[in-house]
């Protein structure tokens, strides 16, 4: 496995959680909510605690939770707020954030369950469309901008593609075949290696 990236700048967390780095910088003073280490140059290095810590404060943040209050909650209360809040939620943008937050912390479990409540909702290509690929964007420039490692990216477009696998076999098994039927052939342009697309245009 890539290494992992564990020490961001304030760049990288305003890039990933979408908080500016001014604001992160008065959360900070104001209600220490982060405690970054400072470089000999006291330029400010931040672990991978933080950004897990910070996307959680983003998501309860952007679902409309004062930061004063969340500020007031024990810190090993947030992860089992954050969860049920982002499962509860019909908002595209909270998904996309919970599934980041999955990315940061390799979990699995998050992933599966903000996509189960995707999909008791909504269809697997509008859940494509809307959700998946928006995130893979934003993934893209955070991967330009050397905010997540490799391994964070090979994470969750592994579990990506095993939801399309598995839609792609419910489609196939209730599909009627006809001999007749138009055949295509789709490819990716040389030296493009991210065929999620691709495998989503078969289902």
């Amino acid at each position: 496995m890539d290494r992992i990236k564990s020490s961001f700048s304030i760049k990288n967390l305003e890039n990933i959680s979408g908080i500016k780095a001014h604001t992160i910088r008065i959360w900070e003073k104001r209600y220490n909510l982060l405690s970054p280490e400072r470089t000999q140059t006291n330029i400010r290095r931040y672990s991978l605690d933080s950004l897990r810590k910070l996307l959680n404060i983003t998501l309860l943040y952007n679902h409309g939770f004062k930061i004063s209050k969340i500020a007031g909650y024990d810190e090993s209360d947030i992860p089992q707020l954050v969860r049920n809040v982002a499962l509860k939620s019909n908002s595209e943008e909270i998904s996309i954030n919970a599934l980041k937050l999955s990315m940061v912390n390799f979990d699995t479990g998050l992933f599966d369950l903000t996509f189960k409540e995707l999909i008791q909702k909504k269809d697997f290509e509008f859940i494509y469309m809307n959700v998946f690929a928006v995130l893979m964007r934003e993934l893209g420039i955070l991967w330009q901008t050397n905010a997540i490692s490799p391994s964070h990216e090979h994470f969750i477009t592994n579990l990506i593609k095993q939801k399309i696998h598995v839609q792609t076999e419910i489609v196939q098994f209730n599909r009627d075949y006809h001999p007749n039927n138009p055949c295509f052939v789709l490819f990716l342009p040389e030296n493009e290696i991210h065929e999620l697309s691709i495998l989503f245009l078969i289902n």
